[in-house]
């Protein structure tokens, strides 16, 4: 027994028996565990008389070497206090589970009555931090692919803008946007119905599906009874569309028509699922799945991680439900949560642990839930590392390659080439890792020197922030790789089988054959081209391996066309206004600000073109004549 270990638990008697935090330090003095309780001394005593399981209580003995207490007033005080200590050290053997900025929001700012444009008229934003500004907040959206369907719903069938602020103070006329009747073109005209329609964005994001399917009702038919016809059709096609997402949803309990949460878990090894139904008037509004991995806590202590951390911290745009069904019971630690929820929201809330009946039914569908996404995940997970398993055998490494990072060219007639590089970290993108290079030394189509520029560049990066790919992989046969070599040589880099490998990876080609009237078409294999090696490797078709090595060089292409695309549309715009005499940089760059695009200019008079920044009534004939004589594009 360690003699800090001895020390505490010598002192236990003079702790006091108040609510408050506990920091546990070792002998280094960092924290490795913050805890609260309603009774510090009931609580500690706890750790050194056997009643607590959990594995790190075990280890105590080794690493305690002090404990700090703070005391409070009472438990929501304990709780609060608790989350914010756990924020500021970072405990290894607390579970972290809740960070919101991985979280995508929707956010909408509250119209004022006077103003410029942009806040008379606000616009639905895509936003991943909270501020405290005034808006309304909707989510948290884990998946993006739930957030495009809602937004692409919300575009099509509520007449909110989506131009960007600098565009809607700008504006002389309607964009396309208002003739499909998407937008009411509030850039131009007045609109009074626009917070009505705001309103409907509300109740619809919020899940008040009963609400607004009044509210739309009662609007279509108002418009009908007026003879309005064509705006009672565009509230009809929203309230079929609205239903339509209605049809989607489960229903809980028809005679309960409350809000309720339901919590289910699942646990595989170390790895932990947690799916979190969100129940809206007795319908299935919408669910959540959070993935944990390496996870050695008891799932009671995950389970009470989980809600002391995503319910003890209300956010502005989580709206709190009545009723909140978890898997097991974990009551003791939940009547600080409860005080705070219901400050919050000013409305009873209840943690219920149901073992039968209905609520217990709801419990199992998400528990179900829970095993099938990490079933998935394992599944998913497994062939990822099946494939680096096999890329590693395959290509003689020492170690799976973890981080791969893939690099293409895209170039139309030797103009506006990019070079892109884009980055798996076992086996999955990370988007924030890409790059793209504009090609500065090369002019023409000469495939090989790119190359060597962008890896050479990209090497001369990795060194500098000190994040060296396992493998590195070329766009192309043994050419590029050679090129690509030669930029590894020029910089000293070595490459080697248990550090920085290079590859390079020939696209399969479409080969036709003719047989007197008949054409046949066939595919030649996906090759892999290897230093020093003049013959290729052939990838095995249907394969993990041959899958995820698509996927890098498909990812790589799309991006470096991507780019190309950015640079293109750039220089084609501005050189096409800076043709014109007497235009010059500054005045193009304030032509683009006021107009939005070349179209809008094109389509200005002259007494729109007057009202930009800087432009006097003989430039502004003289770039009107000049753009109508110009052939449209």
């Amino acid at each position: 027994m360690s003699q800090g270990f001895q020390s505490v638990k010598d002192g236990l008697k003079s702790t006091p028996s108040q609510p408050g935090c506990y920091l546990m330090k070792d002998f280094s003095g960092e924290v490795f565990y913050v805890g609260k309780a309603k009774n510090l001394r009931a609580r500690l005593k706890s750790y050194f008389y056997g009643q607590d399981v959990r594995i790190f209580v075990q280890f105590l003995e080794q690493i305690l070497a002090d404990i700090e207490t703070v005391v409070v007033n009472n438990d929501i005080e304990a709780l609060i206090l608790e989350r914010e200590l756990i924020k500021k050290y970072h405990p290894r053997f607390n579970i972290m589970l809740r960070d919101d900025k991985n979280y995508i929001l929707l956010k909408l700012k509250r119209p004022k009555e006077i103003g410029n444009k942009k806040i008379r008229y606000p616009r639905l934003e895509i936003v991943r931090k909270v501020k405290k500004d005034g808006a309304r907040y909707f989510g948290p959206y884990p998946a993006a692919g739930h957030l495009r369907t809602m937004v692409e719903l919300i575009d099509k069938y509520f007449l909110l803008r989506s131009c960007n602020d600098k565009v809607i103070e700008n504006r002389v006329r309607p964009c396309i946007q208002y003739q499909i009747e998407r937008c009411s073109a509030p850039c131009v005209y007045e609109v009074p119905s626009y917070n009505e329609e705001i309103e409907d964005v509300i109740l619809f994001l919020n899940g008040n599906h009963k609400t607004i399917t009044k509210r739309l009702t009662e609007k279509m038919w108002d418009f009908s009874k007026n003879e309005q016809f064509e705006a009672a059709v565009r509230v009809r096609e929203q309230l079929q569309a609205v239903e339509k997402s209605l049809t989607k949803q489960v229903v809980s309990d028809a005679n309960k028509k409350i809000d309720q949460d339901i919590i289910g878990i699942a646990r595989r090894g170390p790895e932990v699922e947690i799916s979190k139904i969100l129940v809206k008037d007795g319908a299935w509004h919408k669910h959540t799945n959070l993935a944990l991995s390496d996870q050695p806590f008891p799932l009671e202590e995950i389970l009470r991680s989980y809600v002391q951390q995503f319910y003890g911290d209300p956010k502005p745009y989580e709206e709190i439900p009545h009723q909140i069904l978890l898997p097991f019971d974990i009551k003791d630690e939940l009547i600080g949560v409860c005080k705070l929820l219901e400050e919050s929201s000013g409305h009873k809330v209840k943690f219920l642990s149901p073992t039968k009946g209905k609520a217990k039914k709801l419990v199992d569908i998400a528990n179900k839930n829970a095993l099938i996404s990490l079933e998935t995940r394992l599944s998913k997970n497994k062939s990822i590392t099946q494939a680096l398993d096999n890329l590693k055998n395959i290509l003689g490494l020492k170690i799976p390659p973890r981080r791969m990072e893939c690099i293409d060219i895209s170039v139309i007639q030797g103009a506006d080439a990019v070079g892109s590089c884009v980055v798996f970290i076992d086996g999955m993108p990370e988007k924030k890792h890409y790059r793209s290079f504009k090609i500065k030394k090369i002019s023409g189509m000469d495939d090989f020197s790119m190359i060597h520029e962008v890896v050479q560049r990209r090497l001369r990066q990795a060194i500098k922030e000190e994040e060296m790919p396992d493998l590195l992989i070329v766009d192309g046969g043994l050419g590029q790789l050679n090129a690509a070599l030669k930029a590894l040589e020029e910089e000293n880099i070595l490459i080697s089988h248990q550090g920085l490998f290079i590859i390079g990876m020939a696209k399969a080609r479409t080969i036709k054959s003719e047989k007197g009237e008949h054409i046949s078409v066939s595919h030649s294999d996906e090759r892999i081209f290897l230093p020093g090696q003049p013959d290729a490797i052939i990838l095995k078709p249907h394969t993990h391996e041959r899958y995820l090595m698509e996927r890098i060089r498909d990812e790589a292409h799309r991006f470096a066309i991507k780019a190309h695309r950015k640079l293109r549309d750039k220089r084609t715009i501005t050189s096409e206004i800076l043709n014109i005499p007497g235009v010059g940089q500054k005045t193009t760059l304030n032509l683009l600000r006021y107009f939005g695009s070349l179209k809008q200019i094109k389509n200005a008079s002259i007494t729109d073109l007057l009202s930009v920044k800087g432009i006097r009534k003989k430039q502004a004939q003289n770039i009107y004549e000049w753009l109508k004589k110009a052939p449209n594009k």
